[in-house]
Formats: structure tokens, C-alpha cells, sequence
């Protein structure tokens, strides 16, 4: 009798995630999601500069990022009279952090190089997942703070996984949970995207709140992008001991 009641709650469930892979098709969202932010005018671009600040526990640090093609990306924040500087020229990646006591160029670690390398992914992860050998699934349609959202898995080539929320109205990323190591720790870090503003025709998230154990480490927030400056390949190459 209890299997005869829970037949057609079954049949019922089943269905509508049916009608959910019916009604919608992970390629159709990206498609919108690609157009929404104007993806295909980055084609033409070669370099992309953009300069702001960053606050962490109520200090704020001016950086400058210099992303070129293809694959360099290099990032200098300034931090009580000094530079951090963090780079990656498409094969090595490199840094100097001042306060360690030391300003000689440091290797990355193999968990920062794959930080590094997404980073200087002009495009980001989901543009053409397959050809960059990543694999994408819808997950499901629900609600976000508020929000409906679809849900993406996006599973790297490195192995790495992140998890994708799509405003279900206006094709747009909100949030991107992903697993990641810190000193050889796994851990969950959150990163919010809000306040879409319209560089150089292409729509970008002015502000970026990172999260590590639903705790706020830092805001990213952007004054302005530039496209297409002269940027130097040696901008990114480890400098040479003298």
C-alpha cells in the first residue's frame, strides 16, 4: 500500500526534472549569458588594464591587473608603501611579496599557478568549456537570496571544481562556489559578482565579494578598464637575478 502512495510522488518528481531539461538546455543559458554581457566584442581585444582597489578588514589597497593575450596576466596591489606583485606569463608564474622580507621574485606554488592561470582566461571558464577541456552540466533551477538562478557545474581539466549561479532573468553570473587549496589546505570559497557596469560595450561585475567559509576576506572593486594599451610581454616574465 505505502509503495502505491509513493509511486506517483516519484513519478511526479522525476517528471519535472524532465521538464526542466525540456524547457531549457545549458547551451541556450550560456548562449544568453554570452550575449547579455557582450562577450564576442573581446575578440578584438589584446590587452585589458584595469586599476581600483581592494579592502580587507576596513583597509583598502590600490592594485592594477594587466591581462594580454594569450594566457598573461599580472597583478600589483600596494600595500602600506610597497608593491605586491603577482604574474604569470602563459607557462611560469611568479611573486614578490614584500612583506616576507625578501622583494627577490619567488616560483608560485602549483595551487597559485592554477589560480593564475584561470585568472588570465580573458573570456573566464565557461567561454568555450569544451575546447579548453572542461565539462559543464546544468544542475538545476532554484532560488539564490531571492534570485532564480541556474545552477552550473563546471568541472576543469586540472580536476578543480567550480559551481556557477546564472540569474534565470538577466544572464548574468551572481556567484561562484569553488573548492580550492590554501597552503595545501582544501577549502570553500565563495566569490559574489554585483553592481554590472558596461565597459567598453562588453557588461562586467564593478564589484567582487570573496568569501572563505561564508566569512567576507576581501572586495574587489573596479574604477576603470582600458582596452587594448601597449602592454610589454616582459611585464610578465620573471626578472633575472643580477
Amino acid at each position: 500500500m505505502k509503495l502505491k502512495l509513493m509511486l506517483p510522488i516519484i513519478l511526479l518528481i522525476m517528471g519535472t526534472r524532465v521538464c526542466l531539461a525540456q524547457e531549457v538546455k545549458l547551451e541556450d543559458i550560456l548562449d544568453s549569458y554570452y550575449k547579455t554581457i557582450g562577450i564576442e566584442k573581446m575578440k578584438d581585444w589584446q590587452t585589458i588594464t584595469s586599476t581600483g582597489k581592494t579592502i580587507v578588514q576596513g583597509m583598502e589597497y590600490p592594485f592594477t591587473v594587466n591581462l594580454k593575450r594569450p594566457g598573461k596576466i599580472r597583478v600589483e596591489v600596494e600595500v602600506q608603501g610597497n608593491k605586491m606583485i603577482q604574474a604569470f606569463d602563459g607557462k611560469q608564474g611568479w611573486n614578490i611579496t614584500p612583506w616576507s622580507g625578501s622583494s627577490t621574485p619567488q616560483d608560485m606554488t602549483s595551487d597559485d599557478l592554477k589560480n593564475m592561470k584561470s585568472q588570465a582566461d580573458m573570456e573566464g571558464d565557461l567561454y568555450h568549456w569544451k575546447e579548453k577541456g572542461h565539462n559543464a552540466e546544468l544542475i538545476d533551477k532554484e532560488d539564490l537570496e531571492g534570485s532564480s538562478v541556474y545552477k552550473i557545474k563546471l568541472t576543469k581539466a586540472d580536476g578543480d571544481i567550480e559551481t556557477w549561479f546564472i540569474d534565470a532573468d538577466n544572464y548574468v553570473p551572481i556567484k561562484m562556489s569553488a573548492k580550492v587549496k590554501v597552503q595545501g589546505n582544501e577549502t570553500e570559497s565563495e566569490s559574489l559578482f554585483s553592481n554590472y557596469t558596461e565597459f567598453n560595450g562588453v557588461l562586467m561585475a564593478k564589484i567582487t565579494t570573496n568569501k572563505f567559509k561564508e566569512q567576507t576576506v576581501s572586495q574587489i572593486e573596479i574604477a576603470k578598464v582600458e582596452i587594448n594599451l601597449p602592454v610589454s610581454d616582459s611585464l610578465f616574465v620573471k626578472p633575472v637575478k643580477k
